[in-house]
């Protein structure tokens, strides 16, 4: 008897939005640390203001460009430019150098935290089912150098056998080069892998682009429709189906 190979070897996922969130909000998070430097605004005010900014801002970097080397002084001039930016929006004026400085250090402190960060409740029932199915699992992340930090903080990192950061690899998806990198160290064939994340614009056209089958993650959804699934229990009835 001819025994049929798995459709799959490995899933590749993406981190923010699909393993983990900030705790409420990332604007929940920035009010709590720049209280501390007398920013006082209500997190509703920081969230539409990060948004506004992070909007702004990827429009300005080419897609694919590592925004952390982007500009000359690197990642640290990225942050301090974001934080300068949304407090600005934040407040409703331009917000000085010096101040956008002390904020920034509140929020690098604030985001090293383990309670600035939840691991959605789908994520470990779903890697645990699939390392029980033999899959071999990456993360592939538009993120800076500080994600294998983060993942080693929420216990996430025994589960993937390597990390794809776009500010380590110096590419960004929709680029296919990130997911070239994490297929590269896994040994494992595009046409052998499959991709989740939660943007269209990077998750879902990076890995068209580099040959590998993806499906789009929408927490908003009820449910599961097509190549859109609305939590990762729906990786894995796919996964599932296909074996």
């Amino acid at each position: 008897m001819v025994t049929r190979a798995p459709r799959y070897q490995a899933v590749l996922l993406d981190a923010g939005g699909t393993l983990v969130g900030p705790r409420g909000s990332y604007g929940a998070v920035y009010a709590a640390a720049l209280a501390a430097v007398g920013i006082d605004r209500p997190a509703e005010d920081f969230e539409r203001a990060i948004r506004k900014t992070m909007v702004a801002m990827e429009s300005e970097i080419p897609p694919g460009v590592d925004r952390f080397r982007h500009f000359p002084g690197g990642e640290a001039e990225f942050w301090l430019r974001f934080a300068r930016r949304a407090l600005g929006e934040t407040v409703g004026e331009p917000v000085d150098g010096t101040v956008a400085m002390a904020a920034l250090e509140h929020l690098r402190g604030a985001f090293r935290r383990r309670e600035a960060w939840e691991v959605f409740p789908d994520v470990r029932p779903a890697l645990d089912a699939l390392r029980e199915l033999g899959l071999r699992l990456a993360v592939v992340s538009n993120w800076d150098s500080r994600l294998p930090e983060v993942l080693e903080l929420l216990e996430l990192a025994p589960y993937f056998e390597t990390v794809a950061v776009s500010h380590t690899e110096g590419v960004e998806k929709p680029a296919p080069g990130l997911f070239h990198v994490a297929l590269e160290r896994l040994g494992v064939p595009a046409d052998a892998a499959i991709h989740v994340g939660d943007r269209e614009d990077q998750d879902v056209a990076g890995a068209r682009a580099a040959g590998v089958e993806v499906l789009l993650l929408d927490r908003r959804a009820d449910q599961d429709a097509g190549d859109r699934i609305s939590d990762l229990s729906g990786l894995v009835r796919h996964v599932q189906a296909t074996r």
